[in-house]
């Protein structure tokens, strides 16, 4: 990965985006990703991927040396860690599974240019929603995606702080230093712990990018008290630390709690998750069919039943139904959807949601 002092920029590819008008915005709408990524592409701070190489090239209708992108492949491996593959399953329905291919994350452009680009600026972050709405999910987005979207500079960790030992503040602290990849061998107490961890990453110039999900799980303990809270915010302010929180609570609620604790939250940008909207259920219907291999009428059963009674279409509902959907064909062929059909997907869905 280059520096951002080393970045040389890739006019071909800018050029061949301007030559059709478009901004880096809608450019990105078209490859399915953000605008920042497009922007550090051209910028020559970070490269395309093999997958985005593909797109980019069939998009404009030009070969890799017309977008000056042949001589960058050979380094594109090292500026990827190798994030986990997922294994290969006989459904591409991911239903309560985890995004381990930053591919299979549909919809939600704003919230992935919001969030990658306040973490490139060091700014921390709310995730908020109802449960299972796909907080988790963007929040392995980030993960995933850090090497080419942030560089190496950027260390992400997660913590689930539903765990019990974040109970204490201790435990949390030491839970949070081993998430960002510091020794487990620092002995301070409390957010000391943390603390030491954080001189570290100032020292080596990185910067280190904390999730913390489940966020109102660690409100609920008592040691999680405003003292505590003015301590993890002068964290950010003084070792340069972001933070990312998932919450199905909103940023507003932290706000009106007693007056000690509003400083911290005051920090933070509030991305709202909701079920997607029909361009966002279009296209992860069109894709996920082609890859199940859907009829026309199994692609309006999925366009049925994934619906909530909103008209939205949760994207928890959508993995659900094209599995449940594939699933029942396997077994008897020709498969129509019926009110046992409707009964099941209602109690599994309704049952991963408590």
């Amino acid at each position: 990965m280059k520096k951002p002092e080393e970045a040389i920029p890739n006019q071909l590819l800018r050029s061949a985006r301007e030559s059709l008008g478009w901004t880096q915005e809608e450019l990105a709408e078209r490859l399915g990703t953000t605008g920042v990524t497009i922007s550090r592409w051209e910028s020559g701070i970070t490269v395309p991927n093999r997958h985005f190489r593909q797109k980019l090239c069939s998009l404009y209708g030009r070969s890799p040396q017309d977008l000056g992108l042949l001589q960058l492949a050979p380094s594109i491996s090292l500026t990827i860690a190798h994030p986990p593959k997922r294994k290969r399953h006989a459904s591409p329905f991911l239903f309560n599974e985890p995004l381990t291919d930053i591919h299979e994350f549909y919809g939600r452009h704003r919230a992935r240019e919001t969030l990658i680009h306040r973490v490139s600026r060091q700014a921390s972050t709310i995730i908020v929603g109802p449960g299972r709405i796909g907080k988790t999910w963007l929040i392995d987005y980030l993960r995933l995606s850090a090497p080419l979207e942030l560089g190496v500079r950027f260390c992400i960790g997660y913590l689930d702080a539903a765990t019990p030992s974040c109970r204490t503040i201790t435990g949390f602290a030491r839970e949070a230093t081993e998430a960002l990849g510091l020794s487990a061998q620092i002995r301070e107490r409390g957010l000391l712990t943390l603390e030491q961890g954080l001189k570290l990453f100032r020292a080596t110039n990185r910067v280190p990018v904390l999730c913390i999900d489940e966020f109102e799980s660690l409100c609920k303990q008592r040691h999680f008290t405003a003292t505590f809270f003015r301590n993890l915010r002068s964290l950010t302010r003084t070792y340069g630390l972001v933070l990312v929180l998932a919450s199905c609570l909103p940023l507003s609620t932290y706000l009106k709690r007693e007056e000690d604790t509003s400083s911290f939250f005051n920090i933070f940008e509030q991305i709202t998750l909701e079920p997607f909207q029909r361009p966002e259920a279009e296209q992860f219907i069109h894709d996920k069919s082609i890859q199940a291999g859907f009829t026309p009428y199994e692609q309006r059963y999925l366009w049925r039943y994934g619906a909530d009674s909103n008209n939205t279409w949760p994207p928890l509902r959508l993995q659900l139904v094209g599995k449940l959907l594939l699933e029942e064909r396997g077994q008897c062929g020709g498969y129509h959807p019926d009110r046992n059909f409707a009964r099941k997907l209602q109690k599994t869905y309704y049952g991963a949601l408590s």
